[in-house]
């Protein structure tokens, strides 16, 4: 089972949900919003929420990823990615 945590972050009418945004130390993984328009956001008071989900590893992590030279291998350290600054 992949570990995740979830984060609440405040959005505009101009937030691009479908861009969605990498972590370097994951360059094979996309993250995203959990939602899809500004009217899927949570409002309070004239503020828009969106949530998003983080990737937790626990236990370092070797992958195989495919770039536009071929194959590479890299190795995930123990943390938490994609989390917005």
């Amino acid at each position: 089972m992949q570990k995740s945590n979830d984060y609440r972050v405040e959005v505009t009418a101009d937030t691009d949900f479908f861009e969605g945004w990498k972590d370097p130390a994951t360059p094979h993984v996309d993250y995203m919003f959990d939602q899809e328009s500004l009217a899927e956001c949570e409002e309070i008071n004239g503020q828009y929420f969106a949530t998003y989900k983080t990737w937790v590893v626990e236990e370092e992590r070797t992958v195989q990823i495919v770039t536009e030279t071929g194959t590479e291998v890299i190795t995930i350290p123990i943390g938490e990615y994609g989390k917005l600054p």
